[in-house]
C-alpha cells in the first residue's frame, strides 16, 4: 500500500479531531482589456470551527492555470513533502489578515464590542509550525477582489479561490529555576487564541484549506478569457457610487457602498430599489431604528411611483392581529389596499457589512459605521459660512480652525446618535451660557452657540476650564480656572435631552474642542505686561489667547468678565477676547451616520453596459489578432486554427475577401458585451469549408450604416 504523504496525514488527523476547513468562498470573474477582475464573498470569514467553536479564519489563496486546470503554475511552483512526493501548488497570489487584524480578530466570531470579549491576540504569518509546506501569509491585510494584469487578451485562464484557517495553537512549556536550587518548574503558557484551552496532539492542529475546485460547476472555480468590452458599451465609474446608487429623500445612513459586475451576461434593465430593514433598540435615541440592518432588493416600476413590479405574497388584514399587521406593513416595499397587505418579491436579502451573493449580475456590500467607537466622530462634510479669509482646517486656508469632535464612550456610540450640528460664532462671549466644571461660582459665557439640527434643539453643554493644554494640574498661565473659555478647552455635550423609550434623558454624548493658531508674528514684545500701556485696537497675548483693547488701557489685566461699573447694562471691560472668526460666521458639521430602517436607494441597472451609438472613430480601432497569423502563434489551438477580430461593437457584420475581391466568408457578430469574434479560418457560410490559403485578405465591418475596412495576412 502506498505510503500517505505528510500533508494528507495531517489533514486526516485534523478531520479525525473534528476540525473542519473554512466555508468555501464563491468566486466571480469578469474581464476587460488585458485584465481579469476577480471578486468573492466573505462567507469564509464567518466560519466557526466545529471542534473548538472558534472563528479561526486566516486568509485566501488564488491559484491560476493557463492550461485548463492541468497544472497550476510552473516547475518552481510545485510543492513536495519531505519524501520528495508532489503534494500541490504554491498559490498564485495570497491575502491574509494583517497583524492588527489578526490580534483584534474575535475568537468567537462576535463583534468584540464589549470589554473582555476574547480576541485572537497573536499575529499569524509565515510557515505553519505544524505543517511547514503550508504558508499562512505575510500579513497583507484582507481584500475581496484582485485584478490580474499579467494576462493576454484572447487567452483562456482558469482560477481557483480557497480559504484557509490558522489551525489550532495550544501552549508552550518553559522550565525555570527561580530559586537557583537546581529544581526546575514547568510554566505552561497558553496561546491567547485558544482561551478554552483545547488540546489536540499536544502541539495543536495544522491549518486547513477549503476544497480545491475542479470544474466550473464548483463555486470557487472560474474559466475566463480577457479582452475588450464591445466598443459601444458604457459603464459608470465604479468609484463614483452615487451615480448608480441614487440616494432617496429621507435616507439617513451614510456608510460606504461598493459594487462589482461579476456576471455581465446577467445584467438587466431593471430598476431596483435597495432598502434597509432594521429594528429599534430599547434605548434607541429619537426612535431611530438602527439595529440588525439588512438590505432588501426588489424591482420597481419607475423612479416616481416606485411601486414593486412583482408581488410575492398577499395577506388579508381583516384576519390578522394588530402586531402581525404592523410587522407586515413595516416590510420593505409593503403596501395595503382594499383590506389586503401586499409584500413584494425580494430578489436579494443581504446583511450590512457582508459581501452579497450575485443579484442581476452584480455583487454589492453596504458598510455601516465601525463596530467600535472611532477616535473622532467621522464627518461626512463641513459647511462653513463666513468671511473668505477664515477657513476650516479641511479647506486648507491660511487661517485654520482645528476641530476635535469625539464620542464620549463606547456606550454612547452604540446609541446610534445620528445627528448634525450647527455652531454659530460671535465676536464676544455672548453665545451659550453653560456650567463651568472648575469655576463653580460663575458660569461660562461662550463665543458660540450649538444647535442639534436633527432634533432642532439647543445642546446642553458644560465647560472644562483646564486651559489650552486641558490637563491637570492646571497651568494658570494657559487659561485654566479663569472662568472663561480658552481655545482647545473641552466642551461636553449632554445628550440634547434625548428622547428614548423611557422618556427624555440627558447623557454625556460628545466632546468638542476648538483650537486655532495664535499669531506668532506678534513676538514676545506684544505679550501683556502689568506695567504696560496699550492703545485702542491694539492686540496682546495673554493666557494662551489674544486680546483686543477696546480703548486706551493702562495696566488692566485682560479678562473675559462682564463689568458694568455704571449700571447701564453695557460691558465696561476695556478688553475683549479676539477670535479667529468673524461675528455671524457659522459651521455645520454633518456626521457620518448609521443606517436607519427605511433608508433606500434606486439603482438603474440599465446604466451598466449601456449601449451607445456606434462612431466611425471606434470602428477604426477594430483589429485582427494575431496579424500576421503564424501557424505557431500562442493563440493557436491544438485542434483548430483561429483568428480573432477584436474591439468590435456589440452588433456588426464582418465580411472577409481575398485581395482580388472574392468573398471568403461572412461572420455575424452579436454579443452585448464581448468585443471579440473568433474565426476558424474556414470558408463557407457555416465556416465549415476549406481552410484559407496563406496570403493577404481584406475584411469589412459594417454596423449601423457605417463601415470599417482593414486587412490581415496569413503566413505559412
Amino acid at each position: 500500500m502506498k505510503k500517505l504523504n505528510a500533508i494528507i496525514f495531517l489533514l486526516i488527523l485534523n478531520v479525525l479531531a473534528g476540525q473542519l476547513p473554512p466555508i468555501t468562498p464563491t468566486l466571480y470573474a469578469t474581464v476587460d482589456h488585458e485584465k481579469v477582475y476577480l471578486s468573492w464573498n466573505n462567507a469564509a470569514e464567518l466560519s466557526i470551527d466545529s471542534l473548538t467553536n472558534y472563528a479561526d479564519f486566516e486568509g485566501y489563496k488564488i491559484y491560476r492555470s493557463t492550461d485548463g486546470g492541468a497544472t497550476w503554475g510552473g516547475v518552481h511552483d510545485r510543492l513536495y513533502d519531505h519524501n520528495g512526493d508532489f503534494i500541490g501548488w504554491k498559490a498564485y497570489v495570497q491575502f491574509d489578515l494583517s497583524a492588527d487584524e489578526d490580534e483584534s480578530f474575535c475568537v468567537y466570531g462576535d463583534d468584540c464590542d464589549n470589554d473582555g470579549t476574547p480576541k485572537r491576540g497573536v499575529e499569524i504569518s509565515g510557515s505553519d509550525p505544524l505543517n511547514t509546506r503550508q504558508y499562512l501569509g505575510s500579513n497583507t491585510g484582507l481584500v475581496h477582489s484582485f485584478i490580474d494584469s499579467s494576462v493576454l487578451d484572447g487567452m483562456e485562464y482558469t482560477y481557483v479561490l480557497t480559504a484557509y484557517d490558522m489551525g489550532l495553537r495550544t501552549y508552550e512549556i518553559e522550565y525555570t529555576d527561580e530559586d537557583n536550587d537546581g529544581i526546575f518548574t514547568a510554566d505552561t503558557t497558553w496561546s491567547p487564541s485558544n482561551p478554552d484551552h483545547f488540546e489536540a496532539n499536544s502541539s495543536g492542529l495544522a491549518s486547513m484549506e477549503s476544497d480545491f475546485g475542479s470544474s466550473p460547476l464548483d463555486q470557487n472555480y472560474v474559466t475566463i478569457t480577457p479582452g475588450y468590452y464591445a466598443s459601444n458599451i458604457w459603464f459608470p465609474d465604479p468609484d463614483n457610487i452615487d451615480t448608480l446608487f441614487v440616494r432617496q429623500p429621507g435616507t439617513i445612513g451614510t456608510g460606504d457602498k461598493t459594487y462589482a459586475v461579476v456576471d455581465r451576461y446577467e445584467l438587466s434593465d431593471e430598476l431596483l430599489k435597495f432598502e434597509i430593514q432594521a429594528t429599534i433598540a430599547d434605548d434607541a435615541v429619537e426612535n431611530m431604528a438602527c439595529e440588525n440592518p439588512r438590505i432588501y432588493v426588489y424591482e420597481v416600476d419607475n423612479t416616481d411611483s416606485q411601486i414593486p413590479l412583482t408581488i410575492a405574497a398577499t395577506y388579508d388584514s381583516l384576519v390578522l392581529s394588530q402586531s402581525v399587521k404592523d410587522s407586515l406593513r413595516d416590510m420593505p416595499g409593503a403596501s395595503e389596499n382594499g383590506g389586503s397587505i401586499f409584500i413584494p418579491e425580494y430578489k436579494m436579502i443581504a446583511d450590512v457589512g457582508v459581501i452579497s451573493n450575485k443579484v442581476s449580475g452584480i455583487q454589492f456590500e453596504f458598510d455601516n459605521m465601525p463596530r467600535v467607537v472611532p477616535d473622532e466622530v467621522p464627518i461626512e462634510n463641513y459647511e462653513w459660512t463666513g468671511d473668505t479669509t477664515t477657513y476650516l482646517n479641511i479647506l486648507k486656508g491660511p487661517l485654520l480652525i482645528d476641530l476635535n469632535f469625539e464620542y464620549s464612550t463606547q456606550n454612547t456610540y452604540n446609541r446610534r446618535l445620528n445627528f448634525d450640528y450647527l455652531i454659530e460664532f460671535f465676536d464676544t462671549p455672548r453665545g451659550d451660557t453653560v456650567q463651568n466644571v472648575y469655576c463653580n461660582t460663575f458660569p461660562t459665557v461662550l463665543p458660540f452657540r450649538i444647535t442639534n439640527l436633527t432634533t432642532g434643539k439647543k445642546v446642553s453643554l458644560t465647560h472644562k476650564d483646564l486651559g489650552v493644554m486641558g490637563i491637570l494640574p492646571p497651568d494658570y498661565d494657559l487659561g485654566a480656572f479663569d472662568c472663561a473659555w480658552t481655545r482647545n478647552e473641552e466642551i461636553k455635550f449632554w445628550g440634547d435631552t434625548l428622547q428614548t423609550a423611557d422618556g427624555p434623558e440627558a447623557i454625556y454624548t460628545f466632546s468638542l474642542k476648538l483650537n486655532f493658531p495664535i499669531y506668532k508674528i506678534l513676538g514676545d514684545s506684544l505679550a501683556w505686561s502689568e506695567t504696560g500701556t496699550y492703545e485702542k485696537n491694539e492686540l496682546v497675548y495673554y493666557k494662551a489667547m489674544m486680546w483686543l483693547a477696546r480703548e486706551d488701557i493702562i495696566a488692566a489685566e485682560p479678562t473675559a468678565e462682564f463689568y458694568d461699573d455704571d449700571s447701564d447694562g453695557i460691558n465696561d471691560n476695556p478688553w475683549r477676547p479676539y477670535y479667529i472668526w468673524e461675528d455671524g460666521d457659522s459651521l455645520i458639521m454633518r456626521t457620518e451616520k448609521f443606517y436607519v430602517d427605511g433608508d433606500n436607494w434606486l439603482v438603474d441597472m440599465s446604466m451598466l453596459g449601456r449601449q451607445l451609438d456606434i462612431s466611425t472613430k471606434t470602428l477604426q480601432e477594430i483589429s485582427v489578432v494575431p496579424n500576421p497569423y503564424f501557424s505557431r502563434s500562442h493563440f493557436q489551438e491544438e485542434d483548430e486554427r483561429r483568428l480573432r477580430f477584436t474591439r468590435l461593437p456589440s452588433e456588426c457584420r464582418i465580411s472577409v475577401y481575398t485581395v482580388t475581391g472574392e468573398l471568403v466568408t461572412v461572420i455575424a457578430h452579436s454579443d452585448p458585451y464581448d468585443s471579440n469574434e473568433w474565426w476558424n479560418m474556414q470558408t463557407g457560410e457555416n465556416h465549415d469549408g476549406s481552410t484559407i490559403a496563406p496570403g493577404l485578405y481584406i475584411f469589412v465591418v459594417e454596423a449601423e450604416g457605417k463601415e470599417h475596412i482593414g486587412k490581415f495576412a496569413v503566413v505559412r
